[in-house]
């Protein structure tokens, strides 16, 4: 974090020296004060720079598992040649006479942290001031960054105390009880009973992998999910589509909802019955417009995830959503320069941030390398071909393949079941749960799943 502000224009940050002093004066004096102290405020809580130096002592003597005292806080303050400008020995002697009780040091920490919050926005608004002054840069961009410098404050002031079991046990059992009334769903529904069975449904906080060759379905799975999310659960979804227009989804979704049409008649017009046909089909397909509302598709194309977490927070203080989907990852830019692998860890490491702070499923799409393609036998996916593989596997909840036997001319699974129109979702990591296969139901001509009798 960047020093405070300074006086300027005539006006004076927002201060209070003499808390910043009672506060002081108590994580010397007091060993409880002095932990809570040291676990709520960072250096730039304090605005006058020889409150700074005595903070940086206590900070010092904590890192080395030393006591703090006045004693102890003025030898360390000698030893790194910064007593003088502390004040000297009679100027920290005098902070422990500025309070009368520790009992509101907590209330004159909270303090602190808002001058000091409003401190780095009047910083933050000058360096957003400086660039948009600046001709040269992208004004999306600017705006992007904008959003992203706001998350970030708030996650830097985002104080959450730390939970008793006690005080998380009730919820717990709520949670629970509630589960046991959906038949094990404590999470988002999938829209495949056999899937909600092996993982209780999405979880909120979760990043979800959903990984596989192109040809393999990824995109109508995740339509499939978003759709039971939406439509048939009332929960409020957003699809981040790097790929693919919004009219070509909504063209997917109207395929899906209308038996007897495939993707292929739609995106042809193949429809005999011309103009009548095309009232007909809108007719059977009106619930995308009835109930659509709460269905929103982004199709912003190469976003960052700075952009992509700044949409979301925006999208979820507008109101609460219920799961975000991501079509698909490689296509995003991340906020880090280096190599590709780099890149793509900071952008999954930014998708599980997201889906921690709006205590939200994220559902992202991955494709596979070419590995899969060259490997003999059933051509079956393994971790080591997810692209940039690494931070993938590690930053993810869930990951789950997609596989078709019938894409490769393989006829039967292992146990002699057919694998003409079906598809295998294989979960390979689960955090929180068990691994395993399922097979369902495909329908790739209209891009739809249903669950198989016997899973």
């Amino acid at each position: 974090m960047r020093q405070p502000a300074r006086p300027e224009l005539g006006y004076l940050p927002p201060q209070a020296l003499k808390i910043e002093a009672a506060v002081l004066g108590a994580a010397i004096l007091e060993a409880p004060s002095h932990h809570l102290v040291l676990s709520m405020l960072p250096l730039e809580a304090f605005y006058k720079p020889a409150h700074q130096f005595v903070y940086r002592a206590l900070l010092a003597l904590a890192e080395d598992h030393k006591p703090a005292d006045l004693l102890t806080v003025v030898h360390q303050l000698r030893a790194h040649g910064t007593l003088e400008r502390a004040g000297g020995p009679a100027f920290i002697a005098g902070l422990t006479a500025c309070i009368n009780s520790s009992v509101h040091v907590d209330g004159h920490c909270r303090i602190l942290l808002e001058h000091l919050a409003r401190r780095v926005v009047i910083d933050a608004g000058k360096s957003m001031q400086a660039k948009g002054y600046d001709e040269s840069r992208d004004p999306l961009v600017l705006l992007a960054d904008a959003q992203s410098q706001l998350i970030s404050l708030h996650r830097t002031f985002d104080h959450r105390p730390a939970r008793s079991v006690a005080d998380a046990f009730d919820g717990v059992f709520a949670t629970l009880a509630d589960a046991v009334g959906k038949l094990g769903l404590t999470g988002v529904p999938t829209g495949l009973q056999a899937l909600n069975q092996a993982t209780g449904g999405w979880q909120p906080s979760d990043l979800v992998i959903l990984a596989a060759r192109p040809g393999m379905g990824k995109t109508a799975a995740m339509l499939h999910m978003a759709r039971s999310a939406s439509l048939d659960n009332n929960l409020r979804t957003a699809i981040f589509s790097l790929e693919m227009p919004t009219a070509q989804l909504v063209q997917r979704l109207v395929a899906g909802e209308v038996p007897g049409y495939s993707n292929a008649d739609l995106r042809t017009a193949d429809l005999p019955g011309g103009r009548e046909e095309v009232d007909h089909l809108r007719q059977k397909a009106l619930r995308l417009k009835t109930h659509g509302d709460r269905l929103l598709i982004d199709d912003t194309p190469g976003l960052s995830i700075y952009q992509l977490r700044a949409k979301c927070t925006r999208l979820h203080a507008e109101q609460p959503l219920g799961l975000i989907a991501i079509d698909y990852l490689q296509l995003m830019r991340g906020d880090v320069k280096g190599n590709r692998e780099q890149e793509i860890g900071s952008i999954t490491r930014g998708l599980k941030e997201l889906a921690k702070e709006l205590n939200v499923p994220v559902l992202a799409l991955s494709q596979l390398s070419r590995a899969v393609e060259t490997r003999g036998g059933e051509k079956r996916p393994q971790l080591s071909d997810l692209r940039e593989s690494g931070s993938i596997e590690q930053d993810a909840d869930m990951v789950v393949f997609l596989w078709r036997g019938e894409y490769y001319n393989i006829s039967q699974y292992a146990d002699g079941a057919s694998t003409k129109g079906t598809l295998l979702i294989d979960i390979v990591k689960h955090r929180n749960g068990g691994i395993g296969e399922i097979i369902v139901g495909c329908n790739m001509s209209r891009g739809v799943l249903k669950d198989l009798y016997g899973n």
